[in-house]
């Protein structure tokens, strides 16, 4: 679905000749693979630091982590909104279909895009 949704958008930048705005589709990408890398390290790495760090030190540590995780989700969120917006332009059906200001189900959606592109690799 979202392999099929990446090449409409590829195909209609091509067509209009616009094809600078190719990129935010590989940034959609990208972010939404850094943000499941930055969960699944705060999850293992907080468990791993509660068992190596005590009180002050452990959570500034796990700020740290919740910070990078923070950062990287609100990337994600905004390559989602552009290339939603560029979807809109260009009058085909938008990358992600649920609502922009949910932080979960754009989280979510990041994990089914990865999954699809991980479970339909050339093997």
């Amino acid at each position: 679905m979202y392999r099929e949704k990446v090449g409409l958008f590829l195909d209609s930048i091509a067509d209009s000749g616009d094809e600078q705005y190719a990129d935010a589709m590989k940034d959609l990408i990208e972010s939404a693979a850094e943000y499941i890398k930055k969960v699944a390290v705060h999850e293992s790495e907080k468990s791993v630091a509660r068992l190596s760090m005590e009180g002050d030190k452990y959570g500034e540590y796990i700020q740290q982590l919740d910070g990078n995780r923070r950062t990287a989700h609100n990337k994600l969120i905004s390559d989602v909104r552009v290339v939603n917006r560029l979807c809109k332009l260009y009058g085909i059906s938008l990358m992600f279909e649920g609502d922009e200001n949910n932080r979960i189900e754009i989280a979510d959606f990041a994990q089914q895009i990865i999954n699809e592109y991980f479970n339909t690799r050339k093997r």
